[in-house]
């Protein structure tokens, strides 16, 4: 479930998944309301600095201890990346 915030009435409403980057209609006030996500411009810039953390956590990883701890670290960071995406 993707939580949508109503442009209309700003009643908070929860909608499925396959509806990101949709339209849906408010329950509150019945208007067709954006649901965030994949063509939200926030959702692509919070896509971006991860992706930026990412490769900045792995360079320095790499420059304190060599390839295994950039490798660690990488995947550390990109599970936790991962988890905050989900979690969007």
């Amino acid at each position: 479930m993707v939580a949508v915030h109503c442009e209309n009435c700003s009643n908070f409403f929860e909608v499925e998944e396959s509806l990101i980057g949709g339209l849906a209609n408010c329950p509150a006030c019945g208007k067709a309301t954006t649901v965030p996500g994949l063509n939200d411009p926030w959702f692509r810039m919070a896509q971006v600095v991860m992706a930026i953390v990412w490769a900045l956590v792995t360079a320095w990883a790499f420059t304190l201890g060599g390839l295994t701890p950039a490798l660690i670290v990488g995947t550390v960071a990109a599970l936790i990346i991962v988890v905050l995406h989900w979690a969007m």
